[in-house]
């Protein structure tokens, strides 16, 4: 379960680091507000930036490195807490500019300061900081000072407003930078440009590969930094895309990195993905070499970033309120509607009303909650379940005494849980429930993971290639139904669906990114049929298909049809 979270969060992060790890060993058992529970997970804080450490490679990863020491997560029995040395990168620019001497700056005084006593400080004078600093970690008056101090020292300005980019927004806040097979998730612009988003791209022979971007306008004050393991570990190039623009390339065991400085911005792509991922992870394609990376980097126009234009917010943010969803009137007083679309009070009455039906064992409302189809999945086996129905047989198997246990605990008061948010979606229990918006205001549960390592969550087809021929003989040697899937390469799939004495179908199959659940989606060449298919095996294999109608116009095939296919596969 914990491999799970670790993959649910980003690793792109501010200089006040939160980590799961730490946050599932300090748990509160008491009820206490949402902002101290936050900072519980605070970790130590970043040292002064050592010219030593820095010496020589000015343009690749060294000329970005920010070391400092990082608390490890405390010892549930011991109560101990040790302390381990990572190599850190800031994503704001190379030594030499203003950007990073500020961050390092800022590093040096967050080392020597009692942030947690901060925090407390503001939970008990709410307000007292001036909403100007909304955008940064700071929480007294004493960190206020130190930060207008640093910036007015290097000529530079905060951040005073952001909003959500929804994934079909990308072109309009940021410009046409996308080429074909590269597709943004939810993120979101700063008023300067400054954005980030979560994508995935589909590269040739290699499948999906999940990255995090991120767009640092020079100028301003951007405190993230990424932690990239052992510097030491990375192999580093430089290389031409396909657009003509030169790139520094870096690979390690489990990373890459793909880093370009263009004047006015510098911009860093983390790739989820290095030359020892393991090919049997659920997750993912398997080891990632240098020729994947530059296949990545191909999917780039990067001088389409500049020069930067700063976005049109309110254009943005009229664009990216789902129906039934309001603005808050500022930032800080609803930080999850300014990272999902979802009101804090939409949120919180969603999820108690989920936690209250799982209390009340009303089962058909709590599978009417999630969104359909998924995948349940074990240690041994993954089943395809497509609509709510499907899943009561094995409600029991996720919904153990385990799960209401951490739901139970992750409550405040009947109304109100500990939330938390990350990529457009909101975390509860500790990371056991995900939930998120969906079409016309509806919120949908996305994943259900219990402590016995048995969960609910997308299509397990994400980061495999699932082409092959999926049949159903009924139990005879002969095939009556099938279906074949060729890979086009970029992550889709031709499609040909046999369906036994109804009709035969030709069309494309591929991911619905706005979705995010690991399904694929069918569109017949005429645009008569349309049907989502999903798939189930061990967990190493792909070997049952299921393709559920969701659009048609012939009088044969009726919406909400499921045609299985058990047999073969990839």
């Amino acid at each position: 379960m914990r491999e799970l979270y670790r993959q649910t969060f980003s690793q792109v992060h501010s200089s006040t680091v939160i980590r799961w790890e730490d946050m599932e060993a300090m748990r509160p058992k008491k009820r206490i507000s949402k902002n101290l529970i936050m900072l519980a997970a605070v970790v130590a804080l970043l040292t002064v930036l050592s010219a030593a450490a820095v010496a020589g490679d000015w343009f690749g990863l060294r000329g970005l490195l920010l070391p400092q020491d990082v608390a490890t997560p405390i010892d549930p029995e011991t109560g101990e807490q040790a302390v381990e040395t990572v190599d850190m990168i800031g994503l704001s620019g190379y030594l030499d500019s203003p950007e990073n001497k500020a961050l390092a700056e800022w590093q040096a005084f967050l080392d020597g300061y009692d942030v947690m006593a901060a925090a407390k400080w503001l939970d008990a004078h709410p307000g007292a900081v001036d909403k100007k600093y909304a955008l940064y970690g700071v929480y007294d008056r004493e960190m206020a000072e130190k930060l207008d101090e640093i910036v007015e020292k290097y000529g530079l300005a905060l951040h005073t407003d952001r909003e959500i980019v929804l994934p079909d927004g990308w072109s309009t806040a940021a410009g046409d930078f996308l080429l074909e097979g590269n597709t943004a998730y939810s993120g979101y612009i700063y008023e300067d440009g400054t954005f980030a988003y979560d994508g995935d791209a589909g590269l040739p022979g290699y499948g999906l590969v999940d990255y995090q971007f991120r767009r640092s306008v020079r100028g301003c004050f951007n405190e993230v930094t990424l932690n990239i393991g052992d510097v030491s570990d990375y192999r580093e190039w430089t290389y031409e895309t396909a657009c003509g623009e030169t790139v520094t390339l870096a690979l390690s065991q489990f990373k890459g990195l793909i880093l370009i400085d263009l004047g006015d911005s510098f911009v860093t792509v983390n790739v989820l993905a290095g030359t020892e991922t393991d090919p049997d992870d659920i997750f993912s394609s398997g080891a990632f070499a240098a020729e994947n990376l530059e296949n990545l980097a191909d999917l780039f126009d990067f001088a389409a970033l500049t020069p930067v234009k700063a976005p049109d917010l309110d254009t943005i943010a009229e664009n990216s309120i789902p129906e039934g969803a309001r603005p808050p009137e500022t930032l800080e007083e609803d930080a999850i509607y300014a990272a999902t679309g979802m009101e804090d009070s939409f949120a919180q009455s969603f999820y108690c009303g989920f936690y209250k039906a799982v209390e009340e064992d009303r089962r058909e409302d709590v599978s009417n909650m999630i969104a359909w189809p998924r995948v349940l999945a074990s240690e041994k086996e993954e089943i395809l379940i497509m609509t709510a129905e499907e899943f009561l047989p094995y409600y029991d198997e996720v919904i153990t005494q385990g799960l209401k246990d951490v739901m139970s605990e992750n409550q405040y008061t009947e109304g109100r849980a500990d939330l938390f948010y990350h990529d457009g979606s909101v975390g509860a229990a500790g990371g056991a429930v995900w939930f998120t918006l969906v079409e016309d205001g509806k919120a949908e549960i996305i994943t259900l993971q219990n402590p016995e390592g048995v969960s609910v969550r997308y299509g397990g087809h994400i980061g495999r290639n699932v082409a092959g021929v999926y049949t159903d003989t009924q139990g005879t040697d002969e095939v009556y139904s099938s279906l074949e899937l060729c890979d086009r390469g970029d992550g889709t799939y031709d499609a040909a669906i046999s369906l036994y004495r109804l009709t035969t179908l030709d069309g494309m199959a591929a991911p619905r990114y706005d979705r995010g659940d690991g399904m694929l989606y069918f569109t017949s060449e005429d645009q008569l049929v349309e049907a989502v298919i999903g798939f189930s095996g061990d967990t190493s294999t792909v070997d049952t298909a299921a393709v559920t109608i969701t659009y048609s116009e012939l009088s044969n095939i009726q919406v909400g049809d499921t045609f299985r296919f058990p047999d073969g596969g990839v």
